[in-house]
């Protein structure tokens, strides 16, 4: 594309004048919601820079001139990645593939995607009008216009979405694979998933991001994702996030999820790729015996800018939640981590753990952690931890004395330090993410 068109954050008065007519094509519910986001956008100012989750990230960069962006255009790479995939499933590591192309067409592999034990994979504008009754309750009503300013973007201007329903008593052995591309430079999209997981059901979710632009100097492309999640009593939900999105894309994404009585949830977020990221995980244990477990990994380098926030939200008593957020930080990199844990007044005998690990490998990499804790009553267990520092120089020496190269020392320290969050990735893409962290400890 020309260089016309390359990008600089918009002005804080940057508005969403309308909607087009192909976003108001849906029931009249839906419409209904679309414009109210469009409102709550326009109406809630910019969050001001350096109040509380917006302390290390400009909020400016997340904005952007529609009149000057494209939609609907596949990335350059997206087709060796959806190769890769597709090889996966006729491997029979997975039970389906849905490719997003920018929340423009969605594919499925195979197509039509069998419905295993009733599974329900299909885009949201078939399923409010094959599955009304499951998406109108659910879909807005953990991400929404109370969210925040971005959530409201994305609210308004999804085009095509991709909702799953698991039925009660389902299990889903293989997991299902979800690749979303975010298109080229100059362009935007707005994946939103839904995902319902019956009553003592079992199911399993890689949730892929790539594309985007390589080179900043031709235009950015933007992002703005939203994943909704329901656990219904006794369910078991794995939901494994992929960033690996390319250099010269702003992306900003919001995680909600809410499990009821015995549920479990474990959250899987690994984030490898883009220019500016800002992501937020979080989980609402909602009934007694409900368990979520949230384990990252995220690796940068170059002058990549993370900034991630976890929430835990024990709204029950009786609940238990982890977070174990592990950081890789090279060159100029910078990682900015919040967590929250917050018990409710009612919510007794509770358990929660955090932690925030911060392993940076040469000087010049920056992190920040702030740990929260929120805790309304007293009959509970809750403890937290953080850590930033370089890697040990004496394990290095020692590892070099037992005849390896300080390149291979290095790698090995940090797959150490990576290796129990890789563990509880799925076989399959647990080889893939190592790939991802051994490229990136090659120039060590």
């Amino acid at each position: 594309m020309s260089s016309q068109k390359t990008l600089e954050p918009v002005e804080q008065s940057f508005k969403i004048e309308e909607l087009s007519p192909e976003l108001l094509t849906g029931p009249s519910w839906l419409n209904e919601k679309r414009q109210s986001s469009q409102q709550a956008f326009n109406d809630t100012p910019v969050p001001r820079r350096g109040l509380h989750y917006w302390r290390y990230t400009d909020p400016v960069q997340f904005l952007f001139d529609r009149e000057r962006m494209t939609e609907g255009e596949v990335s350059a790479n997206h087709k060796k990645v959806e190769e890769v995939a597709l090889k996966q499933l006729q491997e029979n590591h997975t039970s389906g593939l849905v490719v997003d192309l920018s929340g423009r067409k969605i594919k499925f592999h195979p197509s039509p995607l069998p419905g295993k034990n009733g599974l329900v994979v299909t885009s949201l504008g078939v399923a409010m009008k094959d599955h009304q009754k499951l998406v109108e309750p659910h879909l807005y009503s953990q991400i929404n216009n109370d969210s925040g300013k971005f959530e409201a973007m994305n609210g308004a201007l999804w085009n095509e979405g991709i909702f799953v329903y698991v039925p009660d008593n389902a299990v889903i052995e293989k997991p299902l694979h979800i690749l979303h591309d975010a298109g080229v430079e100059n362009s935007m999209s707005f994946p939103r998933t839904v995902i319902i997981v019956g009553k003592n059901a079992e199911f399993t979710l890689i949730d892929e991001y790539s594309g985007g632009g390589m080179d900043r100097e031709k235009g950015v492309t933007y992002a703005n994702g939203a994943v909704e999640i329901f656990g219904l009593q006794d369910s078991r939900t794995r939901y494994v996030f992929l960033q690996r999105q390319a250099s010269a894309i702003t992306s900003y994404f919001t995680h909600r999820a809410q499990i009821e009585r015995g549920a479990n949830m474990m959250t899987i977020a690994l984030s490898f790729g883009g220019s500016v990221t800002k992501q937020n995980f979080g989980v609402t244990l909602n009934g007694p015996g409900a368990e979520s477990n949230m384990y990252g990994l995220l690796f940068g380098t170059g002058r990549q800018h993370f900034d991630n926030h976890t929430l835990h939200k024990h709204a029950s008593g009786q609940t238990r939640s982890n977070i174990n957020f592990k950081v890789v930080l090279r060159d100029r990199a910078v990682s900015a981590y919040t967590g929250l844990i917050r018990i409710e007044n009612r919510a007794k005998g509770c358990e929660a753990y955090q932690e925030n690990r911060n392993l940076l490998l040469n000087v010049g990499a920056r992190a920040e952690t702030i740990p929260e804790l929120e805790i309304l009553n007293q009959d509970v267990v809750c403890t937290h931890g953080a850590t930033i520092g370089p890697i040990d120089p004496e394990m290095v020496f020692y590892l070099k004395s037992r005849g390896l190269t300080k390149p291979e020392a290095v790698q090995m320290v940090v797959s150490g330090f990576v290796s129990d969050t890789l563990k509880m990735v799925p076989e399959d893409l647990r080889h893939r993410i190592s790939d991802f962290v051994e490229q990136r400890l090659e120039n060590i």
